[in-house]
């Protein structure tokens, strides 16, 4: 990496949003391309460039900051967190290609917002100061609200985003009272990550900051029962600021679980541990998200739905306290960010094709459409553990993590991958191989109706356009499927 390479993959989104934002429609929609591509082809130098025999931080940048309270402006990455960024990165390219230049003047705002979030979730993987992580945190929270409050989907998108707000508000009030607590209650005096880790407060103390951080923490995963949230902004979020949403910010919540609940508290995670409230969480999660999805119309509250199932093997891995498991949730991060962007963007061309999100108006798309119908089928098998694409890998290796941790929870987790194969297959067949009669549709006639005008139209594949967005994420399921090591090489230490 050269010089302050990693303040380029934070700071160019952030110059460049609002340079974006200020700019006509067009002209905004290509310097947000240059932008996102540059930042793209910085993290991935990044991680060429990672040594996976090197211990600790690489690339680190540090200057002290705010000497009164000794936080620096710190800035590293290391085997957690070096493919998040590339993940950030690439998620947001595609989230930017996907934006319509349709909508005006407000076009370049709303890239401009896409691009600060970016920015945002970017310094909260690199930051190594607990100071500058919350900065971040907090800062990628300020964008996403706007979007979803201001191009928002459906009646109430204002509700969505005030109910969003409130809960990661209230996270992040309580993990501000924590940081204030490192810093009084640790032998650290400083805010930087490492420092704290080796200045560990008393058990008692630390049970405390852990609970406050925890809760924070849950929340943006999110972790059942801190979900309330998870619907109503899914569903109100407009597509491309949907993908960074789903695929990118779930994971600062379940990285900060492994970068700062793990490290900085041992007592209480351990704690927690014995009494199995974490990893009990994380299947319940799993569980609860799984029948949800079963019980959805709406296609985004289903796609919603079954990534809140698959965070909980997330949580499980990180929670199972063991090399495996860890490991294996840091793969299934990256491969949770590359499948529910590409459902939701499926989910996206479908409501444009047919005018609904219902599931059950659905039927015999593939005849019509043969191109979406395979990267659908693709997508599906992914969503659902199919051995041979990405998602089996992270959930074999968490299952395996958690069965030396807990052979219950272990049993209990798979009830998830029963279930996935149930709702991804019954709304891929139902919408590509549904029989085309009013009679045999869930709702007659009028299913029939609501879907039909569109699918006589000429033209409703996939186009190539479409195809390039979803190209890398297809490509990089088969390629982490079947070359695992790509991702778990760099995890060695």
């Amino acid at each position: 990496m050269t010089p302050f390479g990693l303040t380029l993959i934070w700071l160019l989104p952030v110059v460049g949003g609002a340079a974006v934002a200020l700019l006509p429609p067009h002209l905004a929609k290509w310097l947000s391309v240059l932008v996102a591509v540059v930042t793209l082809a910085l993290a991935a130098l990044g991680a060429y460039a990672f040594n996976p025999l090197v211990h600790g931080y690489q690339f680190t940048e540090q200057v002290t900051w705010i000497p009164q309270l000794h936080a620096d402006y710190f800035l590293g990455v290391d085997y957690i967190s070096v493919w998040l960024v590339v993940l950030n990165a690439l998620i947001g390219l595609i989230a930017v290609l996907a934006t319509p230049v349709g909508g005006g003047p407000r076009t370049g705002r709303f890239l401009g917002l896409l691009l600060l979030m970016e920015g945002g979730m970017a310094g909260v993987f690199l930051s190594v100061d607990l100071l500058l992580f919350y900065v971040f945190w907090e800062a990628m929270l300020i964008p996403a609200y706007f979007m979803l409050w201001l191009w928002g989907e459906g009646e109430r998108p204002l509700f969505a985003s005030l109910k969003f707000v409130l809960y990661t508000l209230a996270g992040s009030l309580l993990m501000l009272v924590g940081i204030i607590g490192v810093f009084f209650f640790t032998g650290a005096r400083s805010f930087n990550l490492p420092d704290i880790a080796a200045h560990q407060a008393s058990p008692d103390i630390q049970f405390g900051l852990f609970f406050l951080f925890a809760i924070a923490f849950v929340i943006k995963v999110p972790v059942f029962p801190f979900h309330g949230w998870l619907r109503d902004a899914y569903v109100a979020a407009p597509t491309p600021m949907l993908l960074a949403f789903s695929g990118v910010m779930g994971k600062t919540g379940a990285y900060a679980m492994l970068r700062i609940l793990i490290p900085l508290f041992h007592n209480p995670s351990l704690w927690w541990n014995w009494n199995q409230v974490m990893p009990w969480l994380a299947v319940a999660g799993i569980f609860w998200g799984a029948l949800m999805a079963l019980a959805q119309t709406d296609l985004k509250a289903l796609v919603a739905y079954s990534s809140l199932s698959h965070m909980g093997f997330i949580v499980l891995g990180i929670f199972s306290f063991n090399q495996l498991g860890q490991q294996g949730a840091i793969v299934q991060m990256v491969n949770h960010g590359l499948i529910v962007p590409a459902l939701f963007l499926l989910v996206a061309w479908l409501v444009d094709r047919t005018g609904t999100r219902d599931r059950s108006a659905f039927f015999g798309l593939a005849p019509r459409m043969p191109v979406l119908a395979g990267v659908f089928l693709v997508v599906s098998l992914a969503a659902l553990g199919l051995p041979g694409l990405n998602s089996f890998v992270g959930e074999f290796m968490v299952l395996l993590g958690a069965w030396s941790y807990s052979p219950v929870l272990a049993v209990l987790a798979c009830s998830g991958l029963v279930l996935a194969p149930i709702y991804m297959l019954r709304l891929f067949q139902g919408a590509m191989y549904a029989p085309a009669t009013g009679e045999d549709l869930p709702h007659g006639h009028a299913g029939l109706e609501a879907a039909g005008h569109a699918l006589a139209a000429p033209h409703n594949d996939l186009g190539a356009a479409q195809l390039a967005l979803l190209a890398p994420l297809v490509a990089l399921m088969f390629v982490i499927g079947l070359y695992p090591f790509l991702l778990t090489h760099l995890m060695s230490p």
